[in-house]
């Protein structure tokens, strides 16, 4: 049977910005501009770079590879911050096109206050009615100096939550994700759907779902490029689209495309990408999972 060595005290020294620039250094980094790189240490931090280099490095030496310079860390730095920008501006659109696409369906189809009705859901054990209303609760108890809500309270007392279309402003993207998921009705899930074409519910719910985890992925700063996303939308095979690498941030790249065309509505998501790509040459597209002729694939 193996066995684990015993944990250890923890006693690796803090560097300032000069020594750790020297280390890389003397591990083979080629540096042209040390007050750039300096930049970066100071702003960005080491450990947090490190997730730019550590691909390049020998796992036991850790030796960069031969010829491997700074600039190469740096695009990786900027290509990834430019990701995360126009990953969070896109799916802010798509957040407020599919929250008022479930907001004026379920309030046609069951009453403004729907989410006060248990036969409209089909509750979980991980998300029901009661963790909805709760949520709800919470949230527009948080929001009761905003002009609308304050306006329904003083204007009204019954039902004790304002209507859907107000709630919408205050609750986030997962709980509208969570809320797909259990509703009971078949038409609701599908008349929703299909509002962003796509015919089939559940991959519809598989692409809202996977969007709240790249949007949180994005807001707080986690890395896109080189890395496997912790979600994988699943394929839409009606529309041609299929992922080889269903957790590559390519895949979800063309969910996001798909779905912000159907909105019909302004956004310049294609042409960012495309912008930040050309912007940054020294990152091979293979590490975001895009390939030469991506423009062209189904979703695109």
């Amino acid at each position: 049977m193996a066995t684990t060595a015993p944990p250890r005290p923890f006693s690796k020294p803090a560097r300032t910005p000069e020594q750790l620039l020297q280390k890389l250094k003397d591990c083979g980094l080629t540096v042209a501009d040390d007050s750039q790189a300096l930049a970066y240490l100071r702003g960005v931090g080491a450990y947090r770079l490190k997730g730019y280099w550590h691909h390049a490095q020998d796992p036991v030496t850790k030796r960069f590879q031969p010829g491997y310079d700074f600039e190469e860390i740096r695009q990786r730095c900027e290509l990834d911050r430019e990701l995360r920008a126009a990953t969070i501006e896109a799916i802010d659109r798509l957040e407020v096109a599919i929250r008022t696409a479930m907001a004026n369906h379920l309030s046609l189809a069951h009453s403004p206050h729907w989410f006060l009705q248990p036969g409209v859901f089909k509750p979980t054990m991980r998300w029901g009615i009661g963790h909805l209303i709760r949520k709800i609760e919470d949230e527009v108890g948080r929001a009761q100096a905003k002009t609308f809500i304050k306006h329904y309270f003083d204007n009204h007392d019954e039902p004790y939550l304002p209507p859907s279309w107000a709630i919408s402003e205050c609750v986030s993207f997962a709980m509208w994700s969570r809320t797909f998921s259990i509703l009971r009705d078949p038409n609701d899930r599908k008349t929703i759907a299909k509002r962003f074409g796509v015919q089939q519910p559940e991959v519809f719910e598989s692409w809202v779902h996977a969007l709240t985890v790249l949007r949180n992925l994005a807001a707080h700063h986690g890395q896109l490029v080189n890395v496997q996303l912790g979600v994988a939308p699943a394929g839409y095979k009606k529309a041609g689209i299929t992922f080889s690498h269903p957790k590559s941030f390519f895949a979800m790249a063309t969910v996001v495309q798909y779905l912000l065309v159907q909105t019909g509505l302004p956004q310049r998501w294609k042409s960012a990408l495309r912008a930040s790509f050309a912007a940054h040459p020294r990152v091979p597209l293979a590490e975001l999972g895009f390939n030469a002729t991506w423009e062209t694939a189904r979703g695109w």
